[in-house]
């Protein structure tokens, strides 16, 4: 099963390793990361605006994360 785009973007925020390897090849490191064809195109093509709706999604319950 392939990890969620949400769980990637959160991880990239906490996880300076994976964030170095995003800004040398975001696709690439997306991949490795096993997001799903349809996130790899949301990163590869840069629409934010759709990463914020699924961000913004009311839908689903709150997520917290602690440090």
């Amino acid at each position: 099963m392939a990890n969620s785009l949400i769980d990637f973007l959160e991880e990239l925020d906490t996880n300076s390793n994976l964030m170095e390897a995003y800004k040398k090849d975001p696709v690439g490191t997306a991949e490795k990361y096993g997001l799903s064809d349809e996130d790899l195109v949301l990163i590869k093509e840069q629409n934010w605006d759709e990463v914020r709706k699924r961000f913004n999604d009311e839908s689903k319950a709150n997520r917290v994360v602690s440090y």
